[in-house]
């Protein structure tokens, strides 16, 4: 068994349980999205699937340009390969929790932490194709 006392915050995610404790398995991270936020640019993992569960509030994905609006209590599984963004339209902030699996992705959202300048590469590096329109 392996546990994680210590939560790390890199590029507004809130790491809970990681490669380290889960053997590569899934990495599990919480984070709030402003309202009003517009997301990240659309991209694709071509890794890991992608789950996001709303603890509270709501958001907008669209995956493979199909438009899927999510609210507390709801869960969203994107496989890798599936293009996908989102957005908050809503009044309020919404926080979810947000995993992958399998694990290593973290590296990349530590890199973005310290430079954003290199998305693209960064991205890259990490199996992500950030597809800036």
């Amino acid at each position: 068994m392996k546990t994680n006392t210590s939560q790390k915050n890199y590029f507004g995610l809130t790491f809970i349980s990681t490669s380290e404790e889960t053997n590569g398995q899934y990495f599990l991270s919480e984070t709030t999205i402003p309202a009003g936020d517009n997301g990240p640019p659309p991209h694709v993992h071509t890794r890991e699937d992608e789950g996001f569960y709303i603890v509270s509030g709501e958001l907008t994905f669209l995956v493979n340009d199909k438009e899927i609006h999510l609210k507390t209590g709801d869960y969203l599984n994107i496989e890798k390969g599936e293009k996908h963004t989102w957005r908050n339209d809503s009044m309020s902030d919404t926080k979810l929790l947000v995993t992958f699996a399998p694990a290593g992705i973290e590296g990349m959202f530590r890199e973005l932490d310290e430079d954003m300048t290199n998305i693209l590469e960064i991205g890259r590096k990490y199996g992500t194709e950030f597809l800036m329109e």
